[in-house]
C-alpha cells in the first residue's frame, strides 16, 4: 500500500526534474539516511512512495522514516554514478552499502621517460606516461615480484642521482646483476631491449619473451660471445621456472581481469577480488562489511561503483558473480578511464565461470576466517531469534524426529544443542510402544509426553526452543502435549520439507509457528533464507536429529531381521529374511503370502517360496 507523505513533500516530489542525478533521503533530524542515483529523478523517487514500489532496496521497508528529499541534477548517468559514490563516502548513510576501502593497493611502475628506466613499487597511479602493473593487495607480493625481476634481468638499481655521480660500476654491476648504464657498459638500445623483456614478463607474455631471449642467445653464440650466451641461457631458465610457478587459472586467454566473488550472510557481506593479469592470478583482496540492502544484486552493484571510484588500475574485463543494474553505465565510465573498451561480464559456464567460483570460494573463506567459532555460534543464535521472532535467545534447542518403515521398528530421537553446539550427552532415543501402523502424529505425541512428562516430574527448566520435524500437523501435536502437561511454554516450531516453486527447489527452510494465542498454527510458514546464519544453525539441528533417529531405527531393523523366524526356513538367511520383511512390511503378511507373491521378492525361487509356506502353514499341504 502507498506510504503516507506530507503535502509539502508530495509537492516537492512532483516538482522534481525528469533528468539524471542523485537523490538524498533525509529523516526527521535532516540526516541523510539513503543516497541513490536515477536516470529519471522524479520517476525513481515517486516509485518509493507508491503501491508496487521497488522492494529490492531495504529503504523501501524504512520509507516511513523519510521526511525530506533533496536532489542534485547531473549531465549524465555516468556523472550520477560518480556523485553517488562521493555522497556515500561523505554522508555514510545507514541504509546504503558503506564500503570502506582500507586496502592501499600497490603496483609496479616503469617510467620509460627516464634515462635508464627501472621498475619500482608505488601506491600512486598519477603519471599518465608511465606503465603500471598490478595491482597487488600487499606490498610484500609486489616486492617479491620486483626481486624476481632484479634477479632475472640486469636492471639499474641505483637512483639517477647516484648513477650520475658514479665513475665505476657498483657492487651489483661487478656481480653481473646490473647492466651498469652509469658507466656506459651497455648501450641505450640494448638497455631498452631489456626493459621490453621486463614488460613482456610483467604482462605474462611468456612465449614471446622466451622466443626473444632464445634469439639473443643464438645470436651471441654465433658471434662467439659465449659468456653473454650463457648469461641469457640462465635468464631463460629463471624465466621458465618463475612463469611455471605463477601460471594458474585461465591459460586460454590473455585478458587482464578483475574477478569478483561474494558471500552474504544476514547483514554481513564478504567480497573477494582476484586480480588476473594475462592468465595469471597476481593477487587477491577480500572485504567484509555490514550491508542493509536486501538482494545480492543491490549490495554488489553499490560495492562495485564505489570500488572503481577510487584511483586504481582498470582491467579489460570485470567478471561479476551476479547481475548488476549499472553494468552498462559502469562499462562506459571505466572505458573512458582506461581509454579503450572495458566489459563487465556475468559468465554462466566455461573458464570464466570457474574463475567466478574460485572467487566465491575465497569470499566464503573470508567470511569464515573473519569470525571466531564462538562469534559464529552467537551470530547463528541471534539470527534465528530475529528471523523466527523468538522470545528468548535459543541457547538450548531440543529437536525431535521420528523414523519408521511402514510402522515397524518405530523410534523417536531427541538431540540437544547448547550455545549453538551439539550436546551429545543429552541426546535421547525413544522406542515407540503400542502404536500400530504408520501414525506419525501418535508417535510424536508419545515421545513428547515421555520427554516432557519426566521434565515436569523433575521440576526442570524447559529449553528456550523446541523443534519438531514434520510440519504443521506435528506442531499442533507438540502444542497440545505441552499445554496438557502444563509446561511453561518455551518457543515451539515445526520444520517442514522444502517445496518446489516454479520448477525449482525453494532455497529456504520452512518453519511453522504457533498462532498468537498458541492454540493453533499460523497459516503461512516463516522462511529462513539460505544466506543467513540462522539457516546454518537450524539445518544442523534438523540433520542431526534425523541422523540420530535413522541410526537407531536401522539398528533395530538389523536386530529384528537377525531374530526373525524366517531364518529357521531352510535356504533363508539374514539377507533374504530382511528382503522379505522389507517387501511385505511384517511377518504376518509373509505367513499369508502366496507362492507368486513370495516369488516377487528378489532371490526367492519356487522352491524357497514352497519352503516358506510349508514352514508357516504346514496344514495347507499343497504349496499352491
Amino acid at each position: 500500500m502507498a506510504v503516507e507523505v506530507s503535502d509539502q513533500l508530495r509537492r516537492k516530489i512532483d516538482r522534481l526534474p525528469r533528468k539524471p542525478g542523485v537523490y538524498l533521503m533525509k529523516d526527521v533530524r535532516k540526516e541523510v539516511i539513503y543516497v541513490g542515483k536515477a536516470k529519471d529523478l522524479r520517476a525513481r523517487v515517486r516509485s518509493y512512495f507508491q503501491e508496487g514500489r521497488q522492494e529490492w532496496r531495504l529503504i523501501s521497508e524504512r520509507i516511513e522514516q523519510v521526511r525530506d528529499v533533496d536532489v542534485v541534477v547531473t549531465a549524465s548517468e555516468k556523472e550520477a554514478l560518480l556523485l553517488e559514490s562521493n555522497f556515500i563516502k561523505q554522508f555514510r548513510p545507514r541504509y546504503n552499502v558503506n564500503f570502506r576501502d582500507d586496502k592501499s593497493f600497490v603496483s609496479i611502475k616503469i617510467d620509460r621517460t627516464e634515462p635508464w628506466p627501472r621498475p619500482v613499487v608505488t601506491r600512486r597511479l598519477e603519471d599518465e606516461d608511465a606503465l603500471y602493473f598490478g595491482p597487488y593487495a600487499s606490498a610484500r607480493a609486489a616486492r617479491k615480484t620486483l626481486k624476481v625481476l632484479q634477479d632475472v634481468f640486469p636492471l639499474r638499481r641505483c637512483s639517477i642521482r647516484q648513477c650520475r655521480e658514479r665513475r665505476r660500476p657498483c657492487l651489483y654491476g661487478e656481480m653481473g646483476k646490473c647492466a651498469a648504464p652509469c658507466c656506459s657498459d651497455i648501450s641505450r638500445e640494448e638497455y631498452d631491449r631489456i626493459i621490453d623483456q621486463v614488460v613482456m614478463f610483467l604482462k605474462g607474455r611468456a612465449d614471446e619473451l622466451l622466443d626473444e631471449l632464445r634469439r639473443q642467445m643464438e645470436a651471441a653464440a654465433r658471434e662467439l660471445n659465449f659468456e653473454k650466451a650463457a648469461n641469457i641461457r640462465d635468464r631463460i631458465r629463471a624465466v621458465e621456472e618463475t612463469l611455471e610457478a605463477q601460471h594458474v587459472a585461465d591459460s586460454a586467454a590473455d585478458a587482464d581481469r578483475d574477478v569478483f566473488g561474494i558471500c552474504t550472510l544476514d547483514r554481513y557481506v564478504s567480497i573477494a577480488v582476484l586480480f588476473v593479469r594475462d592468465g595469471n592470478v597476481r593477487d587477491v583482496a577480500t572485504y567484509r562489511f555490514p550491508a542493509e540492502l536486501d538482494s545480492e544484486e543491490a549490495i554488489f552493484g553499490s560495492f562495485l561503483n564505489q570500488f572503481y571510484a577510487a584511483n586504481r588500475f582498470v582491467p579489460e574485463q570485470v567478471l561479476v558473480p551476479v547481475e548488476t543494474p549499472d553494468a552498462g553505465v559502469l562499462e562506459s565510465w571505466l572505458g573512458e578511464k582506461k581509454g579503450r573498451r572495458v566489459r563487465i561480464l556475468h559468465p554462466q559456464r566455461g573458464a570464466k565461470r570457474r574463475l567466478i567460483e574460485l572467487a566465491n570460494r575465497n569470499a566464503r573463506q573470508a567470511e569464515r576466517t573473519a569470525t571466531s567459532a564462538e562469534e559464529r555460534r552467537r551470530l547463528q543464535m541471534e539470527s534465528l531469534q530475529r528471523i523466527l521472532d523468538l522470545t528468548e535467545l535459543p541457547r538450548t534447542i531440543e529437536c525431535f524426529d521420528i523414523s519408521t518403515t511402514q510402522g515397524r521398528e518405530a523410534v523417536g530421537s531427541m538431540v540437544v544443542f547448547r550455545d549453538g553446539e551439539p550436546d551429545k550427552s543429552s541426546y535421547r532415543r525413544y522406542r515407540i510402544r503400542d502404536i500400530e501402523g504408520q501414525d506419525d502424529f501418535a508417535m510424536m505425541e508419545q515421545v513428547l509426553r515421555r520427554r516432557y512428562g519426566r521434565l515436569v516430574e523433575q521440576d526442570a527448566d524447559p529449553p528456550e526452543l523446541v523443534l519438531v520435524d514434520g510440519g504443521r500437523g506435528q506442531l499442533g501435536v507438540a502444542l497440545r502435549v505441552l499445554r496438557e502437561l502444563g509446561v511453561e511454554a518455551p518457543d515451539v516450531a515445526a520444520l517442514a520439507k522444502a517445496r518446489a516453486a516454479g520448477g525449482r527447489q525453494v532455497r529456504a527452510e520452512r518453519v511453522f509457528q504457533p498462532s498468537e494465542d498458541r492454540l493453533g498454527v499460523r497459516e503461512a510458514p516463516v522462511e529462513v533464507p539460505e544466506d543467513s546464519y540462522g539457516f546454518r544453525l537450524i539445518t544442523r539441528v534438523r540433520d542431526e536429529a534425523h541422523r540420530f533417529a535413522v541410526q537407531y531405527h536401522r539398528r533395530l531393523r538389523r536386530k529384528a531381521s537377525m531374530e526373525s523366524p524366517l531364518i529357521e526356513v531352510p535356504g533363508i538367511g539374514k539377507q533374504k529374511a530382511r528382503r522379505l520383511m522389507d517387501h511385505f512390511g511384517g511377518l504376518n503378511k509373509v505367513r499369508r503370502a502366496t507362492v507368486e507373491e513370495l516369488k516377487a521378492v528378489p532371490g526367492i525361487s519356487d522352491a524357497l517360496a514352497a519352503a516358506i509356506i510349508k514352514h508357516f502353514r504346514p496344514e495347507s499341504g499343497d504349496a499352491d
